[in-house]
């Protein structure tokens, strides 16, 4: 009689059950990322937009976010200004958060392919 032994399951177990809170990591650090390549690509003319950006925790994920109001009116200007690629801006460009994902895919998928990976 011939037996086999596989050494190494529950380490492989352990890993497989850590996956979502690697995946997590990892998310965390893309966002990291986007959030910094965004920072000086946000128009500013009184620097309240630059400033109200944040990565905040959603059901289950995250996002980042730019709010900014007229005190005037409170009137949320963040999505105009990210939209309307008619604006000149003296700093900053429309499209902020989406040319900051655009020219870092490479970064972002790295950073959550490392957690995930991490033995």
């Amino acid at each position: 009689m011939s037996s086999v032994s596989v050494k190494g399951l529950q380490n492989l177990e352990s890993i497989i059950n850590d996956i979502p809170n690697r995946t997590k990591k990892g998310i965390e650090k893309a966002m990291g990322i986007i959030y910094d390549a965004s920072q000086p690509l946000v128009p500013v003319d009184t620097g309240a937009l630059k400033r109200s950006g944040k990565i905040e925790e959603v059901n289950n994920g995250m996002k980042i976010k730019y709010h900014s109001e007229n005190p005037n009116n409170g009137y949320n200007y963040a999505v105009i200004q990210h939209e309307n690629t008619s604006f000149n801006h003296r700093v900053g460009q429309a499209k902020y958060l989406e040319d900051a994902i655009k020219s870092n895919m490479d970064k972002i998928e790295e950073a959550i392919v490392k957690e995930v990976i991490k033995w």
